[in-house]
């Protein structure tokens, strides 16, 4: 069976699918991954067959509306507005490319910002699962990950903020697909499908951090995360002699290229060094001019390093609070300070402080290094935060999050 994995987003939203993808093929499923090209070379080396979409998201978050998206701290309306502006740029190749790979399919399975699959599939009369990386299910147990409600709001609350970003969120993909449809769409979308009929949606994280809902439906799996994937990599000279010669942390904000990355870098850099800390620092997609990549006295700079590899040889980790990054420090241990950007982010940072996981989140417009310096001796000397942190990690490795959501998909598809 040709089965089409969709994962529109950058390398922290592609990733977790592309491992789902192998899993897929070793399972004996002809599976293809189709994602933005930004991820070509990393695919090839794992030999993962690829669906190359020919839209950047490096040079898309590098646009002026892309700087204003990621660097704008909005959630909500303010953030589906700029995700309007920006998706224009990108959205006749990207949805193009989505229907390219739904022809040449027999099922799919879809990250949110793939949506229009799931239209191209009821055209060809295939199956097409949901997917995320975050609880996205309508739920009275918690708010929706993109809103800034606290934990404690009423389950009605809860349950309508889903619906809300639902709606949102249909009023920019709607004018964009409609052209690409022989049928009129409805102004209201048809979420209510998901909810109504017992097709797998899966959800790429583990329930150990997040519990399920208990209002979910039988038919949404929160699966454990997506991971296993070993691409070829060699460490760049003179990091690992810097990794042994004492602790260090890492910093890193992965594709958060925004006008305000240096501020937030010069902030960041200034706490570790008042904390005498070293510090392995990944540029990602910034163009932050701080250093040439190599080591400059206690701080060891390069653009990414495989978080799998790094984490567990650092002892905290000073990020954006991406899904992938929150599971890949969660699963090695190691706390996180979470200086949130847009979408999850702030959600992954006031769940882990809820848990007892980590400090509070540090909102980036307000950020100084005082506060940053203080949240880092927090994560780093809490000895409670230090042994929930050793519990779950145990708990997660002893997961398969993708053998499971392939037992799942199969068993939807025999």
């Amino acid at each position: 069976m040709k089965l089409a994995v969709i994962a529109i987003g950058t390398r922290g939203d592609v990733e977790p699918h592309a491992a789902l993808c192998a899993g897929l093929r070793r399972a004996g499923f002809d599976a293809r991954l189709c994602a933005p090209q930004d991820m070509a070379p990393s695919l090839d080396q794992l030999g993962i067959p690829f669906d190359s979409i020919p839209v950047s998201f490096r040079h898309l978050c590098g646009t002026g509306e892309g700087g204003a998206l990621l660097g704008s701290g909005d959630n909500g309306l303010g953030f589906l507005k700029r995700l309007h502006r920006l998706a224009k740029q990108a959205a006749e190749q990207t949805i193009a490319g989505i229907r390219a790979a739904c022809d040449r399919a027999d099922a799919v399975c879809y990250s949110p910002l793939g949506l229009p699959a799931r239209y191209f599939a009821a055209e060809r009369g295939i199956p097409a699962f949901a997917t995320a990386l975050q609880p996205l299910g309508r739920t009275g147990e918690i708010p929706h990950p993109m809103l800034g409600l606290p934990r404690w709001s009423p389950s009605f609350i809860n349950a309508c903020s889903y619906r809300l970003i639902e709606q949102l969120f249909w009023q920019v993909a709607r004018p964009l697909l409609q052209s690409h449809l022989s049928h009129r769409l409805t102004l209201r979308g048809d979420f209510n499908q998901l909810y109504r009929h017992p097709k797998p949606v899966l959800f790429g994280y583990s329930a150990h951090v997040v519990a399920r809902p208990r209002d979910w439906k039988p038919w949404m799996h929160a699966t454990g995360y997506w991971t296993g994937l070993n691409p070829v990599w060699r460490p760049p000279a003179g990091l690992e002699d810097f990794l042994n010669e004492g602790p260090a942390i890492c910093i890193g904000f992965g594709s958060m290229n925004t006008r305000r990355i240096d501020r937030i870098m010069d902030e960041t850099l200034e706490a570790v060094r008042a904390t005498r800390r070293r510090a392995v620092v990944l540029t990602g997609w910034s163009d932050y001019s701080g250093s040439a990549d190599g080591r400059d006295g206690d701080l060891f700079f390069t653009k990414a390093v495989p978080h799998a590899w790094l984490f567990p040889r650092v002892t905290a980790v000073i990020s954006h609070g991406g899904a992938g990054t929150i599971a890949a420090a969660l699963r090695s241990a190691i706390p996180s300070i979470v200086l949130p950007f847009f979408f999850d982010q702030g959600f992954w940072g006031r769940w882990l402080a809820y848990r007892g996981l980590g400090p509070p989140p540090l909102p980036f417009r307000r950020l100084h290094a005082k506060a940053l310096a203080g949240a880092l001796d927090k994560a780093t000397q809490c000895d409670g935060i230090q042994s929930r942190l050793r519990v779950l990690a145990a708990k997660l490795r002893e997961e398969d999050g993708v053998s499971r959501a392939v037992s799942i998909l199969s068993e939807a598809l025999c």
